[in-house]
């Protein structure tokens, strides 16, 4: 029997025999990104990747972009991807077309970056795929988006936070979520979620650490002022 990418992700399409949803999205996608290449001067903006998977494509715009927040980028890469991905889950709770705000949309993203990206993980996934299959489905279902929604949105806010290497798990979590989602695999769900906030919890004990350590400078620096005093 032929399986079917989730219609709440809005990017139903025919898995031919053998696919996962997942590689069936990601080859649709592929193909689409190919296009753009063959233009001398290929040009991504946050706007165009939603052109690109659909706009009420929430679980795979998510996807994408915790697959790039993976990458190293310039200062302020980080914000950006967190914002567009607090938005793409507002808009999956509200139920919502996707849009973004402008200085978001027009962003401009590494191109050629994105498609070796996806070329990689589009043969990943058929790894994935002997291990990521239907189970646990009530896990992954559509009445579970409005939790997960919260959830994406509460992981893109930790990745504003600009504290060195705290995007991993986050980004790493959300991406395996969202693998679960259009799989119906509630298991690789679940361990999205654990690996989400296992980051949520280190960002946090981090920003408690940098707290306690500014305290002690800061009081050290008034001891010595105090030592300088005649």
């Amino acid at each position: 029997m032929k399986e079917t990418a989730p219609s709440m992700d809005g990017s139903s399409r025919p898995a031919p025999e053998g696919e996962t949803p997942l590689e069936a999205i990601l080859a649709d996608v592929l193909g689409r990104m190919r296009l753009i290449a063959e233009d001398p001067d290929p040009k991504l903006t946050c706007d165009r990747v939603i052109e690109i998977v659909g706009p009420r494509s929430h679980v795979l715009a998510i996807l994408i972009f915790a697959l790039l927040n993976l990458l190293p980028g310039p200062p302020g890469y980080s914000v950006v991807i967190g914002l567009a991905i607090m938005a793409f889950s507002v808009m999956l709770l509200l139920g919502k077309p996707i849009r973004l705000w402008r200085f978001v949309g027009e962003r401009r993203l590494p191109f050629r970056i994105l498609l070796q990206l996806l070329e990689f993980f589009s043969r990943f996934a058929s790894i994935v795929s002997k291990l990521s299959k239907p189970r646990a489905t009530s896990i992954a279902s559509e009445r579970m988006l409005p939790p997960i929604a919260l959830f994406g949105f509460m992981l893109g806010i930790g990745m504003l936070v600009p504290v060195p290497f705290t995007n991993t798990l986050p980004s790493l979590g959300l991406a395996v979520i969202c693998v679960g989602i259009l799989n119906r695999d509630g298991l690789a769900v679940v361990v999205g979620a654990v690996l989400g906030l296992a980051g949520l919890i280190v960002l946090a004990v981090l920003i408690w650490a940098i707290f306690l350590i500014g305290i002690h400078l800061g009081e050290a620096i008034e001891h010595e002022m105090h030592d300088m005093e005649p």
